[in-house]
């Protein structure tokens, strides 16, 4: 049973096979072949053959190669526009024949102006035939015409700078990312290499010094990564960077360099102490809630709010602790006054929430948990008014008062006996 199922499916797979490779994409028409050199040529394209100047003319040879062509073929150079400053017009078309075994000879040679500038010039050429069953057959190849050996270029060549990305933090690898245009109209801009340095030496290349970015062809744009790392002793703030740029163009060196502001960042690290506060208070009692906010980053830390939320007692309480700088310890305080009608637990939480200079977030919370109890109520006495009276005159002042009273008895008493001795003396004289 398992054989026949295994043969239903391999026959299946042989019936099925024609009908996915029709399905799947077809081979090019015709194709560059790269590693021939036809009669003319002095080297194959892969080996630089470069398209000769004389007479006038412009000479190409493209070695084209198809499988399914028969007879002729034709060739046209479709030119893009300014492409007029180099060619002088006429037929930019050629009829191509069959010079090897499936390798057509395509010779263009249009004439040119007689002081050409240095450019570069993309084109299309376009490949038109028939196959054996007569069939049209067409393709696209795209080509650039490269003058050189002129005195002057035919613009001048440069690259904008788009857009320099930077994530950048202390201690940390990161990238710069940098997007370059070119806006010529007729140069490529090749072999082309990015460099990027702190003058001072705390953000420096991860790798290598200069990156390689390849080419960057008329128009176009690119965005270049270059790896670097961040010192540990790196400041936060703004660092000016060096861009420098090299590249070959119209068969010259050029060169490029400008300064740039990245900002360097820190992740927040704002620490917290021990949170100071009471299990429980009396209903109508105030409570505080205290906690030690420590600064361990670089950079300040601002608008640092720490708000209280405990259903029951306080919807939302803040208290703004501003701004705490670099290994700086800040206290966060607030107060709390239960009303005097609640009893019982209540849970809760302190957040703190605060941001860097460059407006990044960070926050924090930490849970509450308040026992309100009844309210302490002042003793009141049951033992009439003379019992009160005494509770409210404390014995001191009773013992005060009795040593105040002896020792008027006792003037009274010595000047008593003093003027009944003046009395004997006077007397004793008469």
């Amino acid at each position: 049973m398992k054989k026949n199922i295994l043969l239903a499916v391999l026959l299946t797979a042989l019936f099925l096979a024609p009908f996915c490779a029709a399905r799947g994409e077809t081979a090019p028409a015709f194709t560059v072949d790269e590693t021939i050199a036809l009669r003319g040529m002095n080297r194959s394209i892969r080996q630089d053959y470069a398209p000769s100047m004389g007479g006038g003319r412009w000479n190409l040879i493209l070695p084209v190669r198809s499988g399914a062509a028969v007879g002729t073929i034709t060739a046209e150079l479709i030119l893009p526009e300014g492409c007029t400053s180099f060619f002088r017009g006429g037929d930019l078309t050629a009829v191509a024949r069959m010079e090897e075994q499936g390798v057509w000879g395509v010779r263009l040679s249009p004439a040119i102006f007689s002081s050409p500038k240095n450019a570069d010039y993309p084109c299309v050429i376009r490949l038109t035939g028939k196959d054996a069953a007569g069939n049209p057959l067409t393709a696209d190849i795209p080509y650039t015409v490269r003058v050189r050996g002129a005195t002057a270029a035919i613009e001048k060549v440069r690259i904008d700078v788009k857009d320099i990305q930077a994530d950048l933090s202390v201690g940390e690898e990161g990238v710069l990312k940098v997007t370059l245009t070119n806006p010529c109209t007729a140069v490529n801009i090749e072999d082309l290499e990015l460099k990027i340095s702190d003058s001072s030496g705390q953000i420096l290349p991860l790798h290598a010094e200069s990156v390689s970015a390849g080419s960057l062809p008329i128009g176009e744009t690119i965005t270049v990564t270059y790896p670097v790392t961040v010192l540990e002793k790196a400041t936060v703030a703004p660092h000016v960077l060096k861009l420098d740029l090299s590249w070959t163009s119209l068969g010259q060196a050029a060169t490029y360099s400008g300064s740039y502001t990245v900002p360097v960042r820190q992740e927040i690290r704002l620490e917290q102490g021990g949170l100071k506060m009471a299990p429980s208070v009396a209903a109508g009692d105030s409570i505080s809630v205290t906690l030690p906010l420590m600064n361990m980053g670089k950079a300040d830390v601002v608008n640092t709010l720490a708000t209280v939320t405990l259903p029951g007692v306080t919807e939302r309480q803040s208290v703004l602790v501003g701004t705490i700088q670099p290994g700086e310890t800040r206290q966060a305080q607030l107060i709390l006054s239960p009303s005097k009608d609640l009893e019982g637990d209540f849970d809760g939480e302190l957040a703190v929430e605060c941001t860097d200079q460059d407006g990044n977030k960070f926050s924090f919370s930490l849970p509450l948990h308040l026992k309100v109890t009844p309210p302490v109520l002042p003793a009141v006495s049951t033992d009439g008014a003379d019992q009160k009276q005494e509770a409210k005159t404390p014995p001191v002042v009773w013992a005060l008062a009795g040593g105040c009273g002896f020792l008027l008895v006792l003037l009274l008493t010595q000047g008593t006996l003093l003027r009944r001795k003046l009395h004997l003396l006077e007397e004793a004289k008469l």
